[in-house]
């Protein structure tokens, strides 16, 4: 099986989502450089798409980039160290171990290449701290960011709830190809005078913001409040900060600024605006049901015997089923939601944290109102009839349903009209 140079095959939009099989693609180009069936000038052309790509990116980052670049030098060459490379930065990706492994992110071959199959929370001690990426949108020149990058990240604190990484941009263009390529993004901080065409001339870019109606200019006054608002469009998730070193107040008040979370003076202690992105992403972070059911699990309670009050006693003290509680582990029996000693909120009627969570779910998908179903989807299912369908109506229906729509129409006195399934040829 032969890769086709880059050179040959223009590639569109999708491909470059697929992180991890471009990555992977140039592993294998410098694995044929390697073996001598491949030309390392396709391989420093693929590793030139890649590089402007993962600009948008924090992981592989500078370092890796550059150490790529320095064994595709021709004083130092090295196909198979570069493959070797590149395979352990296509596994990190894969994988996620960036995220929760400081080594990822160090120049050494040394370690299993190997991608982790195990599951996350398995031959770790300690909890896991959520990880994400912090854009920043700055005019300083290219060459202070690896310094910014590094004082953000001095930042980090033990009591920290999550840990981010920064990833600098300096035009509006460019931070709005980062915000369409990189879901880890969840906090943008935007500086005043940015530039707004990107230094980049890659036509898949140039697609990429027609694609999302980018605007090709923007007005005099700044690319600030405009590069706010469509990043609001964009990607409305994101906690969106400014800096500005003039008439802040002026700013504050503006209408266009309403999507903006927090607007900081410029000189503002760098502390206080990593304190304020992780308290933005902990707002959105916060369950109230699960956190009420965390603290609930380790409430000193009186127990019995019968299972749901128990708190696991009756499991982990049997002669036959202890297994069965070493399979699942305590924090399952611990967190018995169904218990009725109280502590936890009604799922029939709630009034407390389970409220707050249905309201605060109803906000994140823009709907009235949110209502949690603990029963499953065949009884989500009737409700839905039950809500939708009055006695007599005709519901068109797929024969090969899941059969709780059946149940749903006989309960709602519905009509169904089957359509049978045929197949489809290419």
């Amino acid at each position: 099986m032969t890769t086709t140079p880059p050179s040959e095959a223009p590639r569109r939009i999708d491909h470059f989502y697929a992180r991890a099989d471009r990555w992977r693609d140039l592993a294998s180009l410098a694995q044929q450089v390697a073996n001598g069936s491949g030309s390392r000038a396709n391989l420093d052309e693929a590793l030139g798409q890649i590089e402007v790509l993962e600009g948008f990116h924090a992981f592989p980052g500078g370092r890796l980039l550059a150490a790529l670049r320095d064994r595709l030098h021709p004083d130092n060459f090295s196909a198979p160290l570069f493959a070797a490379l590149a395979r352990r930065i296509s596994a990190a990706i894969v994988t996620g171990d960036y995220k929760k492994d400081a080594s990822e992110w160090e120049i050494d071959d040394s370690g299993d290449v190997a991608a982790e199959l195990l599951p996350p929370t398995l031959g770790q001690a300690g909890a896991r701290r959520p990880y994400f990426e912090l854009l920043v949108v700055t005019p300083t020149p290219m060459a202070s960011w690896p310094r910014l990058v590094s004082e953000m990240r001095r930042l980090r604190r033990p009591e920290d709830s999550f840990i981010y990484e920064t990833v600098p941009v300096g035009t509006f263009e460019d931070a709005i190809s980062a915000a369409v390529l990189n879901p880890d993004l969840a906090a943008v901080l935007i500086y005043e005078n940015v530039g707004f065409h990107s230094s980049h001339d890659l036509p898949v870019l140039r697609e990429l913001l027609v694609a999302h109606d980018a605007p090709a200019d923007v007005e005099a006054g700044g690319t600030a409040l405009p590069l706010a608002q469509a990043m609001q469009r964009l990607r409305p998730e994101l906690d969106l900060y400014l800096l500005s070193d003039r008439h802040v107040e002026k700013l504050a008040g503006d209408p266009k600024a309403d999507s903006v979370r927090r607007i900081f003076y410029q000189v503002e202690e760098p502390l206080e605006m990593h304190l304020a992105v992780l308290e933005g992403v902990q707002d959105r972070f916060e369950s109230p049901f699960f956190d009420n059911l965390k603290e609930y699990a380790q409430r000193p309670i009186g127990t019995f015997h019968a299972l749901p009050i128990a708190r696991g006693k009756s499991i982990f003290r049997s002669n036959w089923i202890r297994d069965m509680g070493e399979f699942y582990g305590i924090n399952l029996f611990l967190a018995e939601s169904s218990a009725t000693t109280g502590g936890l909120d009604s799922l029939l009627e709630p009034t407390g944290n389970i409220k707050r969570a249905q309201e605060m779910a109803a906000r994140a998908f823009g709907a009235d109102h949110v209502f949690f179903v603990t029963n499953g989807t065949s009884t989500s299912n009737k409700m839905v009839h039950q809500a939708l369908v009055a006695p007599g109506d005709i519901v068109i229906l797929d024969r090969n349903c899941h059969k709780s729509h059946h149940y749903g129409l006989v309960l709602a006195g519905g009509q169904p009209l089957y359509v049978d399934a045929f197949p489809m040829t290419e």
